[in-house]
């Protein structure tokens, strides 16, 4: 089956982050376990799972793009492309953090392991904004459609949501004080 340019575009995207993720993972199993760094590595441990559930919400969200009744939502002018687009390139930018942070640990460099709490209260502030007006096209859209799939709209729903509350978490990670 040929894909569409959409389609694809998500897919590369998708693909992409999880190579990122399987890199973190892997960079991070080289670093020393018996150096001082312990508590820089848990750190980026915590990092690196909450970009893994993001990843998965992302996939399970991603999911429902081959729904026909969904396809609207996935256009690339809409609210929910946008919100999908820059969570991907915040992914990238924040992995890209991580991945020097993973190589200035495996060779016992020094480097912070904490962001700036500014930074990302305003990444996180230009999220639930780019939230609200995904949750305005989703009710726009299923008010439209109110007689189709009353389950198939609940099953997308849980997923955005759930996808939603992964961004979240990673930004709760990446506010945390040291030692917490």
């Amino acid at each position: 089956m040929i894909r569409s340019g959409e389609s694809d575009f998500w897919a590369g995207l998708f693909d992409d982050l999880c190579v990122r993720v399987e890199w973190l993972e892997q960079a991070l199993d080289g670093v020393p376990k018996s150096d001082a760094s312990a508590s820089a590595l848990v750190r980026m441990r915590s990092y690196q799972h909450a970009l893994h559930e993001l990843r998965v919400a992302i996939e399970r969200a991603q999911a429902h793009r081959d729904d026909l009744r969904l396809k609207p939502l996935f256009t690339l002018e809409g609210p929910l492309a946008g919100y999908l687009s820059r969570l991907y390139g915040w992914c990238q930018e924040i992995g890209t953090d991580f991945e020097r942070m993973a190589a200035a640990m495996r060779r016992r460099e020094p480097t912070s392991t904490v962001f700036s709490h500014k930074a990302v209260n305003e990444s996180y502030a230009h999220f639930e904004a780019l939230v609200t007006a995904v949750r305005t096209q989703v009710e726009v859209a299923r008010t439209l459609h109110a007689k189709d799939d009353e389950a198939r709209w609940r099953a997308f729903e849980e997923r955005l949501e759930e996808l939603i509350w992964s961004a979240e978490w990673v930004h709760m990670t990446l506010a945390r004080p040291p030692g917490h």
